[in-house]
């Protein structure tokens, strides 16, 4: 177990949480964590289900007394979001999180820690093996692939599941969650062809780094710098200013991760680099007074490279530019039901380039499948006036709010008795599958909870140990509640 979280309790969830960590989970690459889980199970003599995508499907009977109790499902998921800093070693095909503590605060060493989701798995898990803890018939439902495209649970059999009370454990907001946007990853493929350096001429690599990135639902508001955006910006400027001709454009890792990092080889006329390099010092100025307040350390850098590389025709280039600086990003329309909350957005997440031309790949989040649908529309069109490949990669619904939640007022009461205060109820513009489970069965009680994630989708990841210890013992008094669920009438 890691030295800095011996001694903590509760002592199982650490312990567990530690476990996690050392497997491997991005996604995608959920098998191992996947068999450690169901190996876990069939040791404690559940009853799991493992599918072919790598979900599953765990039963535990109700405790004596909670049998006529509804069944409860305490659904979270397997993977968990790969983002590092640009000078950090890590391999997260085969390396464990390095999971470091300062106090209160848990964090990875430069790389996402995942405690979205392990904690909520460590949770559900320490449910599955605890004896002294009343509760209903549990149905516990971990999946794949939640933060890359939802193909988890896509592919899962819900006929298996009985319960309509679903609690999922992937808040990374205060309080608890009662509705969130459903989401769309578009990809547009452009071809570009390519052709020799001019003669007598330089190449670099121009970088933009410093920026703080984020979770692209839950931070769109914070106007924090798009790197995939500000660099399309800089290199329109470079091509008009300073001959620019540009040689390939990669930036991000992640759709669901408001890009932090991004860069493009660049070719330029010998006689022009000090006219380049002063251009460039512009435009550094320029973005650090643009976002003095939401990234105040965003850096313009230009590395010499002696690596030999075609750039792409200047027709090719300017079709580039054109798709990635009209794609929407950032907010599109703020919710006018719930003050402060987005209702349409936009995230230019990952580009990447390859020697057949550059691919770019955008999520889109909406409260309202209409605006999302309109979203995809127009990036269809752009892409037929680009000559670009146009793809929809995934998409997920809504979950609409349901004032009359029983589980709400359940869980706000129970918060209300052992806190003092009044707890925080809110509609996310974050994504997660409790859209799924509405869609697939309207008639549910849903609420999201869990711990709350500081800096989420990004190196900066960190967790507190006194709210994972709030929210275990939040949910213990949950599912002790349930008794109470069926007569519950809201005071």
């Amino acid at each position: 177990m890691y030295e800095c979280l011996k001694g903590l309790e509760p002592a199982r969830v650490f312990e567990i949480f530690d476990q996690l960590c050392r497997i491997p989970h991005g996604s995608g690459n959920e098998k191992a964590i996947s068999d450690y889980i169901c190996r876990f199970c069939k040791d404690r003599e559940l009853w799991v289900l493992q599918d072919e995508a790598y979900n599953l499907i765990i039963r535990k009977p109700a405790t004596p007394g909670y049998e006529k109790a509804p069944v409860v499902v305490l659904q979270a998921h397997l993977d968990m979001v790969c983002e590092k800093n640009g000078d950090k070693v890590h391999d997260f095909e085969k390396d464990p999180i390095t999971v470091l503590r300062d106090g209160d605060r848990i964090y990875g060493d430069g790389t996402t820690l995942g405690a979205d989701d392990a904690t909520g798995v460590a949770f559900a898990m320490c449910v599955l093996e605890a004896e002294g803890l009343s509760h209903p018939a549990l149905e516990v439902v971990l999946t794949a692939d939640e933060e890359a495209g939802m193909s988890g649970i896509k592919a899962l059999d819900f006929d298996q599941l009985q319960g309509r009370v679903i609690i999922n454990l992937d808040c990374s907001d205060e309080g608890i969650v009662v509705g969130c946007a459903g989401s769309a990853v578009v990809r547009m493929s452009l071809e570009l062809e390519r052709e020799t350096v001019p003669g007598n001429w330089e190449s670099g690599t121009v970088k933009i780094r410093g920026l703080k990135g984020g979770h692209s639902g839950l931070d769109i508001t914070k106007e924090r710098g798009n790197a995939n955006v500000l660099l399309a910006r800089l290199l329109s400027g470079l091509a008009c200013t300073c001959r620019v001709r540009l040689g390939s454009f990669d930036g991000g890792l992640q759709t669901n991760a408001i890009c932090r990092e991004a860069e493009a080889k660049i070719a330029f006329p010998a006689d022009s680099r000090d006219t380049l390099l002063q251009c460039i010092m512009d435009w550094e100025n320029i973005f650090r007074k643009e976002f003095k307040i939401s990234d105040p350390d965003v850096q313009v850098l230009m590395e010499d490279t002696a690596e030999p590389w075609g750039v792409y025709t200047e027709e090719g280039a300017e079709r580039l530019l054109d798709t990635l600086l009209n794609i929407d990003c950032g907010v599109m329309a703020m919710n006018v039901e719930v003050p402060g909350v987005p209702e349409t957005s936009g995230n230019i997440g990952v580009v990447t380039s390859a020697r057949s031309g550059v691919v770019i790949r955008t999520l889109y989040r909406s409260c309202l499948d209409s605006k999302k649908q309109y979203a995809i529309d127009k990036n269809r069109r752009l892409a037929r006036l680009c000559g670009a490949e146009f793809q929809v990669e995934s998409s997920s619904p809504e979950w609409e709010y349901q004032a009359d939640s029983r589980l709400s007022a359940l869980i706000q009461r129970i918060y209300r008795e052992r806190f003092g205060r009044d707890l925080a109820v809110e509609v996310s513009h974050g994504g997660n599958e409790c859209g799924t489970f509405f869609q697939k069965f309207p008639e549910a009680d849903i609420v999201c909870t869990g711990t709350r994630i500081i800096g989420a989708h990004t190196p900066d990841e960190s967790v507190m140990v006194s709210i994972i210890q709030q929210e275990w013992e939040m949910l213990c008094l949950t599912l002790e509640g349930m008794l109470s669920y069926c007569d519950w009438n809201g005071r």
